[in-house]
């Protein structure tokens, strides 16, 4: 790579269109540009859906099982989602790896389970199945939220290398100026997305060149 032409790959990495806006390509620099521009949106739209998912997820979980989830990292939101009760937790998971672990040593196997048991503060018990599974759902949405937040994340990246490519071969060819530019055209869709969750949407750019 020459210094002028990696200069324009650069900044196509940086700034997708950038690169192309500087060769004149004002078509091909809105197309990136745009693209990234619908990219960060969707991305901020994902972002607003966790946390709001979140929060009722959370909700559910105080009001409905009698626990505050906030802060607490997600192995405790999953045990939460996955037992009835604190009581039930303890039972088949704290006294069973009591006597894995000190079948032998009565007065260790009751230490272990005084230790390990949740109480207090870490004490939940669902209203309901259906409560639990509400929460189960309303989790599952979240992470899905996420997943999605972080697919379009993977997308930004491949715009830039899209974009950065796209202005080294320009670049490369010695073609400048808007007139040297093939025609193409470019839209972007905004569709609703499959199964049940009302607020999935799904973006599209379409482009022909």
């Amino acid at each position: 790579l020459g210094g002028a032409r990696a200069r324009i790959l650069l900044r196509s990495l940086t700034l997708p269109g950038w690169g192309q806006a500087t060769l004149g390509h004002r078509r091909s620099a809105a197309f990136f540009g745009l693209t990234e521009t619908a990219v960060w949106g969707t991305f901020t739209a994902f972002r607003i859906q966790v946390a709001m998912r979140e929060d009722a997820f959370l909700r559910t979980a105080r009001l409905l099982a009698g626990i505050d989830l906030s802060g607490r990292d997600e192995e405790w939101r999953r045990i939460v989602g996955g037992f009835a009760s604190s009581d039930e937790y303890n039972r088949l998971v704290v006294v069973r790896d009591a006597a894995n672990l000190y079948y032998d040593d009565p007065e260790a196997y009751r230490a272990y389970i005084a230790e390990h048991s949740l109480a207090g503060a870490d004490a939940w018990r669902w209203a309901s199945a259906e409560a639990q599974a509400r929460y189960a759902s309303q989790r599952k949405m979240a992470q899905r939220a996420a997943q999605r937040a972080n697919t379009v994340l993977a997308v930004a990246v491949v715009n830039r290398i899209a974009s950065a490519l796209h202005a080294a071969r320009v670049a490369g060819s010695g073609h400048d100026g808007a007139a040297a530019e093939p025609k193409r055209s470019w839209r972007f869709e905004a569709v609703p997305g499959v199964g049940d969750d009302l607020l999935a949407f799904q973006l599209r750019v379409r482009a022909q060149f």
